[in-house]
């Protein structure tokens, strides 16, 4: 399965962080792919080739600017689709700038592969279970402390996943210049 991923660029103590809690809390996905921002998800490309996928991820940055966030939430999120939760980092800033970025990605040929049926919220998971009340005491427990995550998305990766491991296939950087804001007059 090809799927579209932005790696965060962070600090090295938010790297530390994430990477500690996640070697601690996300042991399904851990070993599997790094923190991440999914942009498309797996089984969106079926059927679509792979260069066409890289065509329209290349069209895609190309004509996007880099998009800057901060996570000050630990949500909990239940899978309807298995008997998991998760714990997803959810942007306060950069929240449309990554939806956006998501939304031109299932533009074009990929518009059809856009489920209207599930919210997309923009995340970094951190932690799964299938034990809920345990994820949302460390949610609680993450909110409390306060952390603050902060970073920027300033590339997308192409790649791919086989049910067991991701692998990134190539980086497309986002070229468009971020414009400036106008003065105020105030």
């Amino acid at each position: 399965m090809l799927l579209c991923l932005a790696y965060p660029r962070l600090s090295e103590a938010d790297t530390k962080l994430i990477s500690s809690f996640r070697r601690e809390h996300d042991k399904k996905y851990v070993d599997v792919v790094d923190a991440h921002w999914t942009m498309i998800f797996p089984g969106s490309s079926e059927g679509i080739s792979q260069n066409d996928l890289e065509r329209h991820i290349q069209a895609v940055a190309e004509d996007s600017a880099a998009v800057d966030f901060t996570c000050r939430y630990a949500l909990v999120y239940d899978d309807d689709g298995c008997d998991d939760y998760y714990i997803f980092l959810v942007p306060d800033e950069g929240f449309s700038g990554i939806s956006l970025l998501h939304d031109r990605l299932y533009g074009d040929f990929m518009r059809p592969k856009l489920r209207l049926d599930i919210p997309y919220v923009p995340h970094i998971g951190v932690a799964t279970s299938k034990d809920r009340e345990e994820l949302y005491e460390l949610a609680t427990e993450w909110n409390r402390k306060g952390h603050e995550i902060s970073g920027t998305i300033d590339e997308l990766t192409l790649s791919s996943y086989d049910g067991g491991q991701v692998a990134d296939l190539k980086r497309f950087p986002l070229k468009k210049r971020r414009e400036q804001a106008a003065p105020s007059d105030h």
